[in-house]
């Protein structure tokens, strides 16, 4: 049997995080471990849930960014420890049935290295049940009633794997990585500090290293949509993300979609990470 952890980042908004965790216990019989990473400094009401509820966790003194964060999941999954399935979740999503489950056996019984779930987010929800708008406030979709749980009109999940090859539709909010991932494309590049682009350049990375990925479209999850922005103590810093997308440029040859260049750029130690995280830090301090 393999060992699976569901490792997530957080950055205040504790009770969107705990609905996330708690729909991974609802919905799956697999065994897992937890590891988060507390992404806020000071997020005292984080740090206490972890605490009482015993999961491993690690808190950042300062913000390092998103980058940062999974690699030190990373860390936990493969260097510290050796799991075989790594499920890298974000902290403002539901899991519905089977999602979990699916993602699980999938990789226990195939070659596929990289298995990313399909979300189905606030704005899908909105459309599809009109009724559900008035628990949600403003163009951000501001969360007005968390107890309404509204998102659970959405059915359109089943235990049957449908699997869409070579499709990565989401690889940072519901996905499933092999430890070959890490071993062939290592860490994601801090460089993209503090978000912008980490998802695009991982998911470049990933294909050009040849692995064979897919989605599973019947495993779904709510996605709330940015409530770390929407909802949260982090604004939406457009300098940062022009000048992420100037690197990926640069590195890529092309924006995303566009890119020409074909080498699998592997990340295999961490040195000077922090050098790197401070220099594009800067930018707030001019």
């Amino acid at each position: 049997m393999s060992k699976t952890l569901v490792g997530m980042v957080t950055f205040g908004n504790i009770p969107f995080s705990v609905m996330a965790l708690n729909s991974v216990l609802a919905t799956t019989s697999k065994e897992l471990d937890f590891f988060v990473v507390v992404g806020q400094p000071n997020d005292i009401h984080t740090v206490k849930f972890l605490v009482d509820n015993d999961i491993p966790h690690v808190v950042h003194d300062k913000n390092y960014g998103f980058p940062y964060s999974v690699n030190d999941i990373y860390d936990y999954a493969w260097v510290k420890n050796d799991y075989d399935n790594l499920i890298l979740m974000g902290n403002d999503i539901i899991c519905y049935p089977y999602a979990i489950d699916s993602m699980i056996d999938l990789a226990d019984s195939s070659d596929y290295k990289v298995i990313s779930a399909l979300q189905y987010d606030v704005k899908d929800l909105v459309r599809e049940f009109p009724e559900t708008r008035k628990y949600f406030s403003g163009s951000k979709y501001v969360v007005t009633d968390l107890k309404s749980q509204c998102w659970d009109k959405f059915k359109g999940y089943s235990p049957e794997p449908n699997i869409a090859e070579m499709q990565l539709y989401d690889i940072q909010n519901l996905c499933l990585y092999k430890k070959e991932v890490f071993e062939k494309v290592g860490y994601t590049d801090v460089n993209f500090y503090p978000a912008y682009y980490i998802d695009n350049d991982y998911a470049r990375r990933i294909v050009n290293s040849g692995m064979r990925t897919c989605s599973l479209v019947n495993a779904r999850f709510f996605h709330f949509w940015s409530r770390t922005i929407n909802q949260g103590v982090a604004e939406h810093n457009h300098e940062y993300f022009r000048n992420n997308r100037s690197y990926y440029i640069g590195k890529w040859g092309g924006d995303f979609g566009k890119e020409i260049i074909k080498a699998n750029v592997l990340i295999d130690t961490r040195e000077n990470e922090l050098e790197h995280i401070n220099r594009w830090v800067d930018l707030d301090k001019k």
